[in-house]
């Protein structure tokens, strides 16, 4: 992992799969961390998301199925606001401290974002992901 060079942010972005419900809720989670880069005022945003499907079909010019066609477009329409906007895909086990704030958030009934504080389950990861690189405590 490196980070963004500057003035580029990094914002990752992860929905988890609630399979007793059998939903996913991945294109919303774009949309909403867009809106929300938008609302901190950040205008160089690297997206990554676990998600390959969601990105290919934002960067595709074609509309996609009427479910997921109405985010998609509106992930298309939020991307021309910024200065620059790069999407990677990144695995899961890359996007792990995103996911575990995913899961941490299910039982919470409203949109919820994290920015400086982050449960403790997200922080284990971050400890994890940094023992195993080789930085610092």
């Amino acid at each position: 992992w490196k980070p963004p060079k500057s003035p580029n942010i990094k914002v990752n972005f992860d929905a988890a799969f609630k399979p007793n419900l059998r939903q996913s809720w991945l294109a919303l989670a774009y949309v909403q961390a867009l809106e929300f880069a938008m609302k901190m005022g950040l205008q160089h945003i690297k997206m990554e998301g676990d998600s390959r499907t969601t990105i290919v079909k934002a960067q595709k010019l074609a509309l996609d199925r009427p479910q997921i066609g109405i985010h998609i477009e509106e992930i298309k329409r939020l991307a021309t606001k910024f200065h620059f906007i790069y999407f990677q895909y990144v695995d899961t086990e890359a996007n792990g401290v995103a996911h575990t704030i995913a899961k941490a958030g299910f039982p919470l009934t409203e949109n919820h974002f994290q920015v400086e504080e982050v449960p403790k389950s997200a922080m284990e990861v971050v400890n994890r992901d940094r023992w195993l690189l080789g930085f610092p405590d």
